[in-house]
């Protein structure tokens, strides 16, 4: 049905998630150049970076180098999922 590209990726270097944005980017470019039959998903937890900077105060994975909304717009990308995890809530 589907590959999922990472299991929750960080970077946490890069704030920005723009690191993380790039990798993405290329993996998911060659992952669909060898397998074009298959949906693809990154696997993300759903936090986001500079693409939402008003929400910085409310969001606990600022930190963390990820960008759940950049990381979806990518045209390789052809769903989204996020892991949740309630009980740490």
């Amino acid at each position: 049905m589907a590959w999922e590209l990472i299991n929750e990726p960080r970077c946490q270097v890069d704030y920005s998630g723009k690191t993380l944005n790039g990798w993405i980017q290329e993996m998911a470019s060659f992952v669909k150049s060898i397998d074009s039959n298959h949906l693809l998903t990154v696997g993300m937890e759903g936090f986001y970076g500079d693409s939402m900077p008003e929400k910085k105060a409310i969001n606990p994975g600022y930190q963390v180098g990820t960008d759940f909304i950049s990381n979806h717009l990518i045209k390789e990308i052809d769903f989204s999922t996020i892991h949740a995890y309630p009980d740490i809530w």
